[in-house]
This record gives structure tokens, sequence and C-alpha cells, in this order.
């Protein structure tokens, strides 16, 4: 009760320090942007019986670049919350051979194995915004839906396959951001994050990045990004648990209209 309490404040709260204007009259309070996030996959899926990893048993050991697209809408109205939508996708299979039987559940699973994962995530924020000085404060709302599922293939004749899926409702999340506005040199520093745990699942976020104007409706963004979540699978048997981690550099263009 009091974790929905304190949603119910924060969202209410962005209500307070809503109103936002950027300091050119001239540029609209739409912001697109578009850029490639250099990921790193790692996580377990673990029950009574045993753990499995991605990266030792599943073969999860590469990069993988990964499309990111983001919509950011303010407005002049205190009384309404700016909105900012972020979106990614995650395709990635992996080959591996197990080093010993990892029951999966309910299904014992041996030798040579092929996994693929299909994840993707909405993060619909709505926050508020307030200026002192150089630095912007942001205080809101991250309601985050995330779309996972794994599957996990013998590599045999008639091969055993099992299927995770993620959790099917929207996890809403408390988010803030601190910016740091260096107008001498066109840049801005910035610090993001969302994270909450409810029941069996929990999510986080959090983001560190450097801006710099390059035109005068143009940012390029460099930055570090993890994400990670926790939950029970949907089809679980044996009290089954996985924890799944994207972590990596990023770099983004911003367009503002």
């Amino acid at each position: 009760m009091f974790k929905i309490g304190f949603l119910i404040v924060l969202a209410l709260s962005t209500n307070l320090v809503a109103s936002y204007e950027y300091s050119d009259k001239s540029l609209g309070n739409i912001a697109i942007e578009a850029g490639i996030w250099k990921s790193d996959l790692d996580g377990n899926i673990n029950n009574y019986l045993n753990t499995t990893d991605f990266n030792n048993d599943l073969g999860y050991t590469n990069d993988k670049n990964i499309n990111t697209f983001a919509l950011d809408l303010k407005n002049d109205f205190k009384w309404l919350p700016n909105i900012r939508v972020d979106y990614f996708k995650l395709n990635n299979s992996e080959s591996s051979i197990l080093t010993s039987t990892k029951n999966i559940n309910g299904t014992s699973l041996n030798g040579s194995v092929s996994s693929i994962i299909d994840y993707s995530e909405i993060n619909a924020i709505l926050y508020g915004y307030l200026a002192q000085g150089p630095f912007e404060f942001d205080l809101g709302l991250n309601l985050k839906k995330i779309d996972f599922e794994q599957e996990i293939t013998e590599n045999i004749l008639n091969g055993k396959k099992i299927t995770i899926k993620g959790p099917s409702s929207i996890v809403p999340l408390p988010y803030c951001a601190i910016k740091l506005n260096i107008n001498a040199i066109d840049t801005v520093l910035a610090v993001e994050t969302s994270m909450l745990s409810i029941g069996d699942t929990e999510a986080k976020d959090y983001k560190y990045s450097i801006s710099y104007r390059v035109m005068r409706h143009m940012y390029i963004t460099y930055g570090y990004r993890y994400n990670s979540f926790k939950s029970k699978n949907s089809n679980t048997i044996n009290n089954e648990k996985y924890d799944v981690k994207v972590k990596g550099n990023y770099l983004n263009v911003k367009i503002l209209f």
C-alpha cells in the first residue's frame, strides 16, 4: 500500500514543475532521438535445482548493437506533465555446449543447445521540469513495458525446447534526472535513473551522458546505459526466476523541432 501511495504522489508532483522552455525561443518543444547502443547481455535462469548462466552456459559473450529511438514532448503548462517515450529492441541468438545437465521449466537439457532472445522495452516517462541556474531537475513516473521471450533448444533431432516469458504487466517506476548545462561550451552533462521492486518483479535503469550541441537544432550524445529486470518465468514450474541485464555505451543524435 505504501508503494502504491508513493507512486500516486509522485505522479501528481509532476504537475508542480512541468513547465518547460528552451533557452532559444525559436526552438519548438519536440525532440527526436535515434542512436546505437553497443550492449553486453548478461543474466541467469534460476530455480531450486540449478542456475543457468547466459554467458557461461548459453554462450552470450559477444556485444550486440541495438537501435534505440526516443520522442520527447514538452509543454508550457504547469498542470500538464511532459512526456518522453523511449524504445529499444534486442534480437540475439547463440549456440553453446552445456557442461552439465540443466533443468529449465521442468525440462532437462543436455549437450549442444541454441538460444534465441527477443527482448524489447518501452519506457513512457511522465515528468516535471525545474531549472535552477545551470542545473535542470526532472522528477516523474516511468511506465515500463517489458516484452521478453527466450527459446532454448537442444541441437539434436527432435531435441527438447523450452520457452521463457517475461512480465506481462506494465511496471511503474519513479524517475529522476539531473542535468548540468554548460552553455559556454554547448555541453550538457546528465544522469538519469528509474528503479523499483514490486512483488516478484524488479526493474532498474540508469544513464550517464555527455551531449554536445553541434548545430542550432542538433545534439550528439555519448554515454553509458544499464537496463535490468528480475521476474518469475510466467511458464514456471520449479519456482523459476530469471535475471536479465543489458549494459554498454551508446551514441545518440537528438534533433529539436
